[in-house]
């Protein structure tokens, strides 16, 4: 069963988006990456009244960048080399329904870093690793505060295991309200392990895949689901009713990795991150896919839990099941119209439950 992202208009929701700087209260679709929201504005508004092809718009686009990167720094000149993590799940990659192209909030981060470094072309390779893709790649996206070899950039998202309610919810509810409740998981994930170390006397119920719990979510059926908590504000755009009700964890940071040897590149790449994330730009980014989903900080944790022992990495990593949710996905990348997306869940080896 295909599912339709309920996106906004495209030009309503980017011009609300670029003049408000903050995230979106619903799903939208985002235009060619853009590298500051006045443009965004701009460009949205030339565009309405001069319909002109994406093409020739992402030409114009690339014709005004001047870069800011030395070419000797970069894998191949004037390009970003960008690794997409085989492992990663959505909303953060999204594979292109019938090819192996890349959509998500990495891959339009890319876009947006490559905008800020004043570079018109960017390559994305699939890698099995961090230190694989750092080889042959100029950044790697979607990883962890951690990494052997890398120097970890910033956060431009966060991973946490989340928890979600078919009923309106101020997030942080407390532990008291799910006591007692009927909890949605996804079948021997880490997400169902985590709630197991709660040791809170809640009704479990398990599901192959997480569209099928939140679609249980949504009818009633379940009071919660406890998964990835961006794959579940992911997977909240497409069904009604469901709201965001905090996370079981303490936060992780996910961002841009670059080689620990690659220290000029690193600082560029920092400083464009940074240019992304004041301008608004990252925000736009991040809400086409999550909507209005808050940052996760310890302030979102469901208060008086405590985990009796670990129940996994919530990282880029893991938990990937056969979910999907497609449709409308706009055009997410400078270089094609990706169509539909298929997206997997949660499985059992550790990590975030994705998509």
């Amino acid at each position: 069963m295909k599912h339709r992202r309920p996106c906004a208009h495209i030009a309503a929701v980017a011009v609300a988006a670029a003049l408000s700087l903050s995230v979106l209260p619903g799903c939208s679709s985002l235009p060619a990456p853009i590298s500051d929201a006045t443009s965004a504005v701009q460009t949205i508004v030339n565009d309405l009244m001069h319909p002109t092809s994406v093409a020739e718009a992402r030409a114009q686009r690339r014709s005004e960048l001047t870069q800011k990167v030395d070419d000797a720094d970069l894998v191949t000149p004037g390009t970003l080399t960008v690794g997409i993590r085989v492992s990663g799940t959505a909303p953060f990659v999204v594979t292109g329904s019938g090819d192996s192209s890349y959509e998500g909030i990495d891959v339009d981060t890319a876009y947006a870093l490559a905008d800020a470094l004043g570079l018109a072309h960017v390559e994305f390779v699939t890698v099995q690793s961090v230190s694989s893709g750092l080889s042959e790649c100029d950044v790697v996206m979607g990883v962890g505060s951690d990494e052997r070899g890398a120097t970890v950039i910033g956060s431009y998202a966060q991973s946490a295991l989340g928890v979600f309610s078919g009923s309106d919810a101020v997030p942080p509810i407390s532990a008291s309200d799910l006591t007692g409740a009927t909890v949605g998981v996804q079948a021997n994930s880490v997400s169902q392990a985590a709630l197991d170390d709660l040791g809170l006397a809640v009704v479990e119920e398990t599901f192959s895949n997480l569209n099928d719990a939140f679609e249980a979510l949504a009818s009633g059926s379940v009071d919660y689901v406890v998964c990835d908590a961006y794959a579940g504000a992911y997977l909240a755009c497409v069904h009604g009713g469901i709201s965001f009700a905090g996370t079981l964890d303490t936060p992780g940071t996910v961002g841009v990795a670059v080689s620990s040897d690659a220290t000029s590149l690193a600082s560029s790449v920092q400083a464009a991150l940074d240019q992304i994330q004041t301008n608004g730009v990252a925000e736009i980014a991040k809400s086409r896919w999550v909507g209005g989903f808050p940052a996760l900080t310890e302030a979102t944790r469901v208060t008086g839990l405590e985990l009796t022992s670990s129940s996994g990495d919530a990282s880029a990593e893991g938990d990937q099941g056969d979910a999907t949710a497609e449709g409308d996905q706009g055009d997410a990348t400078a270089e094609g119209d990706q169509g539909d997306a298929a997206d997997g869940a949660e499985s059992t080896d550790g990590g975030t439950d994705g998509l």
